[in-house]
């Protein structure tokens, strides 16, 4: 009466959470008004409302609907469905976090089935199977009735579970329906591991519910090691690439520093060569254009005495009175002191000579006949 596809051994024993009186349950289901053998499938159609409306293109709304539909029709809100699409179903359901998934029982019914009354009033009204399913799976059912609702069932198969099942159910006949679907999520892959069939006593039924979930609980502990293995080798993985990655960061950086400090000292060497060159030639200019130093025994004329920094020495210069202070400054020049990196301050009064007027003379400035200089680098 029901196709139940097991992979591991027919003698497991059940979980002894799952024990229920299946012969009680089967008694009180008997007590249901029952179908009369003459009843036909055109009599069972005839003036009801469908549980989903014919050419329903909204999930929600037709969901909404059969539940409203099935209470009218049976005295019971029945399973407590899914409401949505297949795909957020199979989604919610089996792709969920690890503790929170559940097998996906996929109802089908079909008012044409002779079985489809009798199914409806004895297993899904009956508060075990409802109570049951709503504590172990994730329920989603459709109509499909009329033959638009059958093509949209079947579309949404290939669709979201696979064409091997769109076709599976396709070509079952009227009578076999209702259908329960149970289908499981075995190495991250759909897997349908039981096809319950509306002919199915109410026992049957739910031993069967029983046993797909032992059968899914199974696939799913071994989904679970299966995951946090692969987690625990991808977090080493992981790891091992951060580390590799930081290193190569830390070796790349510490090229980036050594090529941009080889860059530096070689812009500062260049440019320290620039000026050496700039200097050198400086010095060569003032040295050529400096007048020849009067002799001791020529008149009007100064002695300067040059004090250096850092006890560096002293140097010593005659110069005529009407030369200027640009010359001594191209005489410190052609002695390597360039303009600009010093003070030449004379003792009294105290002045700095840079500051001066450099046309103006030694005359002028009365540093003559002698005068003692301070010459501090800035």
């Amino acid at each position: 009466n029901s196709t139940l596809i097991k992979h591991e051994s027919e003698d497991e024993t059940m979980d002894t959470d799952h024990v229920i009186d299946l012969e009680k349950f089967d008694d009180d289901a008997n007590s249901l008004p029952q179908l009369s053998n003459t009843t036909t499938a055109t009599n069972i159609t005839s003036n009801r409302e469908l549980l989903i409306p014919d050419r329903c293109t909204d999930d929600i709304v037709g969901l909404e609907h059969f539940s409203r539909v099935f209470h009218a029709r049976f005295g019971s809100t029945g399973p407590i469905l899914y409401i949505g699409s297949l795909d957020q179903a199979i989604q919610d359901s089996l792709f969920t976090s690890r503790n929170e998934r559940r097998p996906l029982a996929i109802y089908l019914h079909n008012d044409r089935s002779v079985c489809a009354k009798v199914f409806c009033a004895q297993v899904l009204a009956s508060e075990t199977t409802v109570e049951y399913l709503a504590n172990n799976y994730v329920v989603w059912a459709w109509d499909i009735t009329t033959d638009a609702n059958r093509t949209r069932l079947l579309e949404t198969f290939k669709r979201c579970i696979g064409p091997q099942y769109a076709q599976r159910i396709a070509v079952m006949e009227k009578d076999a329906f209702p259908l329960i679907l149970i289908l499981i999520r075995s190495r991250g892959s759909l897997e349908l591991i039981s096809v319950i069939e509306g002919k199915s006593t109410p026992s049957e039924v739910l031993l069967n519910l029983i046993q797909s979930h032992d059968l899914y609980e199974q696939q799913r502990q071994r989904d679970v090691e299966e995951e946090i293995s692969r987690e625990k080798r991808e977090n080493l993985k992981k790891q091992q690439e951060d580390e590799y990655n930081r290193s190569l960061e830390a070796d790349l950086a510490k090229e980036r520093a050594r090529v941009a400090d080889e860059r530096r000292q070689k812009e500062e060497h260049d440019a320290n060569e620039r000026l050496k060159q700039k200097q050198l030639q400086q010095q060569q200019e003032c040295r050529a254009r400096l007048p020849e130093e009067p002799s001791e025994t020529e008149k009007d004329i100064t002695r300067l005495k040059i004090r250096l920094p850092n006890n560096e020495g002293i140097l010593m210069r005659r110069f005529r009175i009407n030369d200027t202070l640009q010359i001594l400054f191209d005489y410190l020049t052609s002695q390597g002191r360039m303009f600009g990196d010093y003070k030449l301050l004379s003792t009294y009064p105290k002045r700095d000579l840079t500051q001066l007027n450099r046309l103006d003379t030694f005359e002028q400035l009365k540093l003559y006949p002698q005068e003692q200089l301070i010459l501090e680098n800035l």
